[in-house]
């Protein structure tokens, strides 16, 4: 780290920020689907790519994030990454068709693909290590109110305006996180000047287009294109990973060598594609198959967002107390019930009782998210620190990817017999992803116990 002084609270202030700009962005525009479809006269499976697009995007641009981190100056990569979500949300803001918006989002993707590591590699920079699991809890607490609270907030705006206010708002916000970063923000990452590889670069950005093209088109119709696309992505991804072992990598793999590396991370994506998917569809339904407005649908996820904020920083100091092996568990259990019983009590369509169910379902991915992260972290040794956070980053877009397009097509395939179907068939599948990471979270319990034994 360069000699100077530094607040770990103010780079903890400025990386929750930046955390909950990048994932605000990721489901902003969900509920404005409607408006901007009638707007250009699309349908919404096209319209349904200004998110698809924005997520691939950022999954492209994350890999190259530990290669930026350690060439260029901390404040000028932020600067950078925020001016680029400004101009983006501008591009969109001012469209006049939905070519120049789809632009205006994969602007703001690029920008989104730098700013979520660098908030997180700049914060485990910074924390103490002793209070690791309280700062990323911190983080994540922000990266999940990110993404349920643009809902909330788009559902308002859509109440009294267009769905172009809500790119201006998104600039005004990036502009805030701009000046404090411009007032606040030091440079943190000590600058090596690595090789840039070029055909690793391209392996791993064409494999994570095909995989995750692959999976945003599998229930569109052409299910042999789907696929192609998807095995292509693995070979080039597998091709990508062989090309590592060479010194210099662009990304170490190195930190998959730890079990526990690799058992947290798929916990961590499990969590973020039940997010997702549950954040997405419980609107969704609210608004398709009962009939309520925007913003009654965004009220009714409002009290989970509200507590898991709460929660997200507790988890992770307990996870410093007494490491993961209760907490990231309960959070399974949490996320498995309360999605089966919103299933079970879909069809009595009593929105207070949806909003009551739906607390546990995001608190305990809240509470699952930063002990993990912070656990298999704080096993790596802090020049892997990039590493392991590109490779958390990248994991949580193709998690994102999965949970808003595989579990919306889920819905999409038995909504043509009924909502409360298709809700049921989706909180179903996400009661079944929960189980499995439940499973594996013993497995993390255990290997914490042994290692708490042998020290």
């Amino acid at each position: 780290m360069n000699n100077v002084t530094i607040n770990p609270r103010v780079v903890l202030f400025i990386a929750a920020f930046a955390a909950f700009i990048a994932t605000f962005n990721e489901t902003y525009l969900n509920v404005a689907f409607t408006p901007i479809a009638e707007t250009f006269s699309i349908d919404l499976i096209t319209v349904k790519w200004l998110t698809t697009a924005y997520m691939l995007g950022a999954a492209v641009v994350v890999p190259i994030s530990a290669y930026l981190y350690r060439s260029i100056k901390t404040r000028h990569l932020f600067f950078a990454s925020l001016i680029l979500l400004i101009a983006g949300s501008v591009v969109c803001a001012l469209s006049v068709n939905f070519p120049m918006l789809l632009i205006g989002r994969i602007i703001q993707s690029v920008g989104t693909g730098i700013l979520i590591p660098l908030g997180m590699n700049i914060n485990v920079a910074c924390a103490p290590r002793q209070k690791l699991g309280k700062y990323i809890g911190i983080v994540i607490a922000m990266t999940t109110i990110g993404p349920s609270a643009s809902i909330l907030a788009a559902g308002g705006l859509l109440s009294c305006t267009d769905w172009r206010m809500l790119f201006w708002v998104y600039a005004v916000l990036s502009l805030i996180c701009l000046i404090c970063g411009m007032c606040l923000l030091k440079n943190i990452a000590e600058l090596n000047r690595p090789k840039f590889d070029i055909l690793s670069y391209t392996l791993i950005g064409l494999g994570l287009i095909g995989v995750m093209y692959g999976i945003s088109v599998v229930f569109t119709g052409n299910h042999l294109f789907a696929v192609l696309s998807f095995v292509t992505g693995l070979i080039l991804l597998l091709i990508f990973a062989v090309r590592q072992k060479r010194p210099a990598p662009l990304i170490s793999l190195r930190p998959f060598r730890l079990p526990v590396f690799t058992i947290g991370l798929i916990i961590n994506m499990l969590a973020i594609i039940a997010m997702f998917a549950m954040n997405i569809l419980l609107p969704y339904y609210l608004q398709t198959s009962l009939g309520v407005e925007p913003i009654i649908a965004s009220l009714t996820i409002f009290p989970a967002i509200l507590l898991s904020s709460a929660f997200a920083p507790a988890a992770g100091r307990l996870c410093d107390l007494y490491g993961p092996k209760v907490i990231v568990p309960a959070g399974f259990i949490l996320m498995g019930v309360f999605s089966a019983l919103l299933a079970a009590f879909i069809t009595t369509g009593n929105i207070i009782l949806f909003a009551l169910l739906y607390i546990p379902v995001i608190c305990g991915s809240s509470i699952i998210l930063g002990p993990a992260q912070s656990f298999i972290l704080s096993r790596l040794p802090r020049e892997e620190n990039p590493h392991g956070v590109v490779l958390l980053s990248t994991g949580f877009q193709i998690a994102g990817c999965i949970g808003s397009s595989v579990f919306t097509g889920v819905y999409a395939v038995f909504e043509t017999a009924s909502g409360e179907l298709a809700f049921t068939a989706a909180a179903g599948l996400t009661a079944v992803c929960m189980l499995c990471g439940f499973v594996l979270s013993l497995a993390v319990s255990a290997i914490d116990r042994r290692e708490r034994r042998a020290e």
